[in-house]
């Protein structure tokens, strides 16, 4: 086949990807794992060589990250059933005053979203954020996009959730890295979307729905007990120190025992491993829910992420193997297009049009890997940028925008003037950061 049908063929394989997902509600699964099969087919590698990618590429990517993804999942479930993301959302209200109330959610959401899918983080905390607007006359338009906005930058910017973890995976990036620049990154976008949703906050004004308040005050009367502060941000925070340490270990300490004893407690593994069971502990017994029934639930969660990811390894396989990479990596340098700016693209295509941010992140990742070497670009610049075409333009197909509507009380005309508007501004932001620490020659 000619290099311009290969193109045409590369095209049309996107094309029905998105066609599947957003159109027709295909499961991402089905949808990836079919259009693996007919790409595969139509750009002539035989139905042989088709399958042997596909199993190769699909077992590939998941010997190394599917336990981790799983334990990663079920890690979040804990802290949510243990109440952990609310204890260490009142300590963060706590040190900083409830008069920059804002403040707190950013910083509260962005910590959880690192472990927590956003959608959980709004639920778990709406009846917070909304008891202290209600209490201090904000208005939600401006606090509940952010406590949306802070979780859902982090979670596809910072492993270990599913989006930037599987794309590590793929790409092949030290995990310990993609974690210290994910938060780099996070940062600056965290700090312009608070900045943002201030002025949301002065245009638009929502007032909290008295349920959640009621929620709020009926829980502090029942006086439930939550985890202690430092205890819940343990089974977040350890991991993150072991598996970056053991990074910078690696090389600092090369060949000593420390390095070896990190190099162990910080593989993703066994640090999440780690971090689950410091979960565990926070609720204080051993019964059969917390060792057996949270653990199911997690498990339930993991297993959308953990295909998805095996099969976007499968797509990156058949596309390393087979003709298309290097007619494509040929076309993108015949353009004049900044290859940086093609992952981006990709994933903000696929994130907007599917309303998932791992399903984006991870395509781009995928269709990305064989190229990168030809394009010029490095396994860290590409992941950057798919993870912050991951986070761009949110509307009515995402689970997260109406999570964040609804519960924020919002209508829909005020929610696609405020949380649509703040994801492309997040978007934008992590991408021109990415571009920055590019041209500075940091990655």
């Amino acid at each position: 086949m000619g290099g311009t049908w290969l193109i045409v063929a590369f095209v049309l394989a996107i094309f029905f990807l998105v066609l599947l997902i957003g159109k027709f509600k295909l499961h991402p699964s089905l949808a990836i794992l079919l259009v693996v099969l007919a790409l595969g087919l139509v750009i002539g590698l035989g139905p042989k060589k088709t399958l042997d990618l596909t199993y190769s590429g699909f077992a590939g990517t998941l010997k190394s990250i599917g336990i981790v993804i799983f334990l990663g999942t079920v890690m979040g479930q804990i802290l949510e059933e243990t109440g952990a993301a609310v204890s260490i959302t009142k300590t963060i209200i706590r040190l900083v005053g409830e008069k920059n109330v804002d403040l707190a959610v950013a910083i509260s959401a962005a910590f959880l979203g690192i472990a927590v899918f956003a959608d959980s983080v709004v639920i778990i905390l709406i009846p917070i954020v909304a008891t202290i607007a209600y209490y201090t006359k904000r208005s939600m338009s401006g606090l509940g996009t952010l406590l949306f906005l802070a979780a859902y930058i982090t979670h596809s910017l910072v492993p270990p959730t599913p989006g930037p973890l599987a794309a590590a995976a793929v790409l092949k990036l030290d995990l310990g890295t993609s974690i210290f620049w994910g938060i780099v990154v996070s940062i600056p976008t965290v700090i312009v979307t608070w900045l943002y949703c201030k002025y949301l906050e002065k245009k638009y004004w929502v007032e909290p729905k008295p349920e959640h308040v009621a929620a709020a005050k009926q829980a502090e009367e029942a006086g439930t007990a939550l985890p202690g502060s430092f205890g819940s941000f343990m089974p977040i925070l350890l991991p993150v120190v072991f598996i970056t340490a053991a990074s910078l270990m690696e090389n600092a300490l090369k060949g000593t025992t420390a390095a070896g004893v990190m190099s162990f407690l910080g593989d993703p593994m066994v640090a999440l491993l780690i971090g689950t069971f410091l979960a565990m502990a926070l609720a204080g017994r051993w019964d059969k829910t917390v060792l057996n029934d949270w653990v199911e639930k997690g498990i339930a969660g993991s297993a959308m992420p953990i295909i998805v990811t095996g099969l976007g390894g499968a797509l990156a396989a058949l596309l390393k193997d087979g003709p298309l990479s290097k007619e494509l990596a040929q076309m993108i340098v015949s353009s004049g297009l900044p290859p940086i700016v093609v992952p981006f693209v990709i994933s903000a295509v696929v994130c907007t049009i599917t309303g998932s941010n791992t399903v984006g992140v991870l395509t781009g990742a995928a269709l990305m890997e064989p190229m990168i070497g030809s394009l010029g670009l490095s396994p860290l610049a590409t992941f950057l940028a798919c993870a912050s075409g991951g986070q761009w333009i949110k509307i009515p197909n995402s689970s997260g925008f109406w999570v964040t509507t609804t519960l924020s009380n919002m209508d829909l005309p005020t929610a696609m003037r405020t949380i649509t508007p703040a994801t492309v501004i997040s978007g934008a932001v992590s991408f021109g950061f990415t571009l920055l620490l590019m041209a500075l020659h940091i990655i």
